[in-house]
């Protein structure tokens, strides 16, 4: 089987706004469990779970919120609540999108 990929998105939650993504990347496990688990340890307290909403079924989670305490890098005196908002996507590798004039393989 091949590994999952996560797409990483950084808010700043004392100040309400988003302030980085990070692109599609490949994690190292296929294993939700496993992955979760690293997670967590790198980025903190799982808050709450990411759901996406699709047309006339249940909301469907399909990732994690966690959140710590860091530091602004030009204000080492001052914290911030840092959420990273991970979804998870299905175990493919991503296709670059076409160009003008070239046809899908």
């Amino acid at each position: 089987m091949t590994n999952l990929w996560v797409q990483e998105s950084f808010v700043n939650a004392t100040e309400d706004h988003l302030f980085g993504e990070s692109p599609l990347v490949e994690t190292f496990t296929d294993d939700r469990g496993e992955l979760f688990r690293a997670l967590r340890a790198v980025y903190g307290r799982c808050i709450s779970r990411v759901y996406i909403d699709r047309n006339g079924q249940p909301p469907e989670a399909i990732g994690w919120v966690f959140q710590s305490r860091d530091h602004y890098q030009d204000q080492p005196q001052r914290s911030y609540l840092r959420e990273v908002w991970i979804t998870v996507h299905t175990p493919t590798e991503p296709t670059e999108p076409s160009k003008p004039g070239q046809e899908q393989p």
